[in-house]
C-alpha cells in the first residue's frame, strides 16, 4: 500500500506539473474595450504573451492607441534602467509595422513612457506624427493584437500588469489611463489535461488495488 501510495504521488506530479505549463488567459473590460491576453509558458522564466483588443464597442474617445506598458512584478532592470543579467522583453508582432513601435525601459503614466520603474517595460507607436496607432473605424478593430516574449523573469502570483494610453486627433490623452493587474486563469486545454491525469490515477489505482487482492488471495 505504501508502494502504491508513493507510485501516485509521483504520478499526481507529473500531472500538476504538466497542467502548470501550456497556455493561460485572461480578459477584462475597461471603457467599452475588451483585454483578453494569452499566456504561454515555454518554462518558467521565458513565456510569450498574446494580447488582443477587441475595440469595436470602445467608448473612451480616443481615436489613437499611443502606448501600451507591462509589468510582470519582478524587476527587469537596474538602478541604470539596463536589463538586468538574462532578462529581456522582445515585441513579436504589432497591429502595424512592427518598425512603428519603440521599446523604452520603465513605466507609462499621463504623459506617455516615462522611463521610472524598474518592473516595467513600455513601448509607444510613432506612426501618424507620432499620435500612434489609427484604431477608427472601431467597427474594424475587433482584433487589434500584440505578440511580445518576456525572458529571464518568473511570473509571479500577481500576474501581469497592464497599462494602455489613448490619444485624440490632436495627440492628447483621451479618458483616464487604463491600468488592469491581471492574473492569468487556466484555460479548459489545462482543465481536461489535469482531468486527464485525475482519470489516469484513478485507472492505476484500480489495477493496483486489484494485483494487490490477488497477490493477498
Amino acid at each position: 500500500m505504501t508502494k502504491l501510495i508513493n507510485y501516485l504521488g509521483r504520478v499526481a506530479s507529473i500531472v500538476v506539473a504538466l497542467g502548470a505549463m501550456g497556455s493561460q488567459a485572461m480578459a477584462l473590460t475597461v471603457d467599452g474595450a475588451i483585454y483578453s491576453l494569452d499566456t504561454t509558458e515555454l518554462s518558467t522564466t521565458n513565456h510569450n504573451f498574446t494580447l488582443t483588443i477587441d475595440l469595436s464597442g470602445y467608448t473612451g474617445g480616443g481615436s489613437f492607441l499611443s502606448s501600451l506598458a507591462f509589468n510582470l512584478g519582478s524587476p527587469l532592470f537596474d538602478s541604470s534602467m539596463n536589463y538586468l543579467p538574462g532578462v529581456s522583453f522582445s515585441l513579436l508582432s504589432t497591429p502595424d509595422a512592427l518598425s512603428n513601435w519603440s521599446v523604452a525601459p520603465g513605466g507609462l503614466n499621463a504623459s506617455g513612457c516615462n522611463s521610472t520603474g524598474t518592473s516595467w517595460v513600455c513601448m509607444q507607436d510613432t506612426a501618424n506624427s507620432g499620435y500612434g496607432y489609427n484604431i477608427l473605424p472601431l467597427a474594424s478593430h475587433s482584433n487589434v493584437q500584440f505578440t511580445f516574449n518576456f525572458t529571464g523573469v518568473a511570473l509571479t502570483g500577481s500576474g501581469l500588469s497592464l497599462k494602455a494610453y489613448y490619444t485624440d486627433t490632436n495627440g492628447n490623452k483621451t479618458g483616464s489611463l487604463i491600468s488592469l493587474p491581471v492574473s492569468p486563469i487556466p484555460e479548459p486545454e489545462t482543465y481536461a489535461m489535469l482531468l486527464a491525469g485525475l482519470g489516469l490515477i484513478g485507472i492505476i489505482a484500480r489495477r493496483k488495488g486489484h494485483k494487490d487482492r490477488m497477490n493477498f488471495t
